[in-house]
């Protein structure tokens, strides 16, 4: 904390000083860029960190430099005019949260769509600004807008407009390693595992667009008084493309890269517009050099400044995440002639099974059997055309992944589902963080600290998880494998779904894992069902087995049962490693 005060204020003292050394004819100048390195941090905020790209925050600083010059009209030289500012930043910062909740809900990996939408947005703004004539001036725009009381000359603004950037770089810094940045992170390295996690990713980028709204609106606020004009050109895709190269220049996966970028790119302009007719061709071939040469932007060349870069501050003391009501008995599930086509392939054709006394339910059946299929629509994966999904005595009328692990189920892919880019602290931190955190609590940084029983008895089994900051990335396949496991229990389910959870293990790891799902078993008191075709660990695990064929029921009962069953022993043979 000492450390981000500092930091931090070190940036404030910076940029207050500035005029001293530059002139007050450059206090408006860069009064000026830091507006437009303010919306731009929005954008490294979005892009670097959530993994969207919005091509039309112009749109947003133009909202508030209106909304703001009206309010300036409208109170004068009264105090009052202050709360315009926030105001105004206020309106825009709802209006993207509505946007992109309403665009992101109930879709995944709508970055390239998002990003049009915004384009369209803004083309859109362009177009009303410039004819609304009556309301925003047309072409010319809305002039002669008054200063903000009580500041006299571009210096006292620029004052503000420092201070106010200042902190705009302490929050972002401050959010982007409290645990919402981790949350953020973690949507852009793998938004699908997130929302199996319980998570409501559509909510949570929208948040994230909303503080980058926020600031573009805080921009434009200060746009208003600080140039005492507003013309449509704020509104088009123009300035909004020169935010998206400020952050690109300046490096989008930092804090202070976007307000590098607008310096750099802003002080280059002004000096070569009046040396040299073709200023706009050289700034061009520098920032495709910049792309080229410098793919993280210009803040790789400074590496003192490279800690503001993402990261967060040492874990804080231990303490136990709060627990999850234990229930009598685990999670029932019951398919009701379910069927799946995809295009002209059915997928799942009329099955229907339930799960009845058994701990642990095994499913096997030959490849293209419909197993994975199974768990896809359940889960909210595969859209079902017909029948019905009954999760706990309730009929799931459309399952999605969210609402599905809010009701107790917990899924372990085939393929380990991981955050690469996060640390192995941080990818079990997110799932232990699944379904206990509470209003404001991704703002503190003690949950970082949290741990819990089943966590500290998986950290004993798999002694690579003792190893935190080492990014999942840089796991073997096996590890990556223990590591999916572990993050589904730690979620403590009252349901746990495992595909094929020992496949690309050795021996001594398969023997590793079966001993933790027989521990977690018991200590859960929750229900596995299993899709493998080892026959070793079906045989060493499962209560009860069924057998799909086709996308069909085909057989169920011990494991005895099935192998001697002569429909089974037609269409599949298991093997055991």
């Amino acid at each position: 904390m000492a450390s981000f005060l500092v930091r931090n204020a070190l940036i404030l003292a910076a940029l207050v000083l500035l005029p001293l050394f530059l002139g007050e004819f450059w206090a408006y100048q860069l009064g000026l860029y830091f507006l437009y390195g303010l919306a731009a941090l929005g954008i490294g905020l979005t892009w670097g960190q959530v993994g969207i790209l919005p091509l039309g925050q112009g749109m947003f600083v133009a909202i508030a430099a209106y909304l703001t010059a009206y309010g300036l009209f409208g109170f004068g030289t009264s105090p009052m005019a202050y709360l315009v500012l926030p105001a105004a930043s206020v309106v825009v910062a709802v209006f993207g949260f509505a946007f992109a909740a309403l665009v992101f809900r109930g879709r995944f990996e709508q970055g390239p769509s998002f990003s049009l939408m915004t384009l369209a947005l803004t083309l859109a703004a362009f177009q009303i600004a410039n004819g609304w004539s009556s309301v925003t001036g047309g072409f010319n725009g809305l002039r002669n807008i008054p200063g903000l009381p009580g500041l006299d000359g571009f210096l006292d603004l620029y004052h503000l407009i420092a201070v106010v950037l200042a902190l705009s770089i302490a929050g972002v810094d401050y959010l982007v390693r409290a645990p919402i940045g981790v949350l953020w992170r973690a949507i852009a390295d793998n938004e699908r595992r997130l929302a199996f996690l319980g998570y409501d990713v559509a909510l949570l980028k929208a948040a994230g667009f909303a503080v980058a709204c926020g600031l573009a609106g805080l921009a434009g606020a200060l746009y208003a008084p600080q140039q005492n004009l507003v013309t449509p050109d704020l509104a088009g895709f123009a300035f909004s493309g020169d935010l998206v190269i400020f952050a690109a220049v300046g490096g989008r996966a930092t804090v202070l890269g976007p307000v590098i970028g607008a310096l750099v790119v802003g002080v280059l302009s002004a000096e070569l517009r009046d040396r040299f007719p073709w200023w706009e061709i050289v700034i061009a071939l520098f920032f495709i050099l910049v792309v080229l040469r410098l793919p993280g932007g210009l803040m790789t060349l400074f590496a003192p400044l490279r800690r503001l870069s993402l990261g967060r501050n040492a874990v804080p003391v231990p303490l136990e995440a709060p627990s999850k009501p234990r229930t009598a008995s685990p999670l029932s599930v019951a398919f009701e002639d379910v069927r799946v086509r995809v295009g002209d392939v059915t997928i799942l054709d009329g099955l229907s099974v339930r799960t009845g006394e058994e701990a642990v339910l095994c499913v096997i059946g030959p490849n293209g059997a419909g197993k994975t299929s199974a768990l896809n629509v359940m889960t909210g994966v595969l859209p079902k055309r017909g029948g019905r999904i009954v999760i706990d005595g309730l009929d799931v009328l459309r399952p999605e992944p969210a609402t599905v692990a809010g009701k107790g189920v917990a899924r372990k892919f085939q393929t380990p589902s991981v955050f690469p880019k996060l640390t192995i602290d941080e990818n079990l931190a997110v799932a232990l963080w699944a379904g206990r955190w509470r209003l404001f609590d991704l703002l503190r940084p003690s949950l970082f600290g949290w741990t819990s029983p089943l966590l500290e008895e998986m950290r004993g089994r798999f002694q690579f998880l003792e190893q935190g900051g080492k990014l999942a990335s840089a796991l073997s396949h096996g590890e990556r494998q223990l590591l999916e496991l572990t993050m589904a229990l730690i979620t403590e389910p009252r349901l746990l779904l495992l595909d094929e959870p020992c496949a690309g293990l050795s021996h001594e790891e398969t023997s590793a894992v079966i001993e933790a799902i027989q521990w977690a078993r018991q200590y859960l008191n929750l229900r596995i069902i299993i899709i493998e075709h080892d026959m070793e660990l079906v045989r060493r695990l499962a209560d009860r087995v069924v057998v799909l064929h086709q996308g069909r029921f085909l057989a169920d009962g011990s494991i005895e049962e099935v192998q001697h069953n002569p429909e089974v022993q037609a269409v599949y043979v298991g093997g055991s490693r």
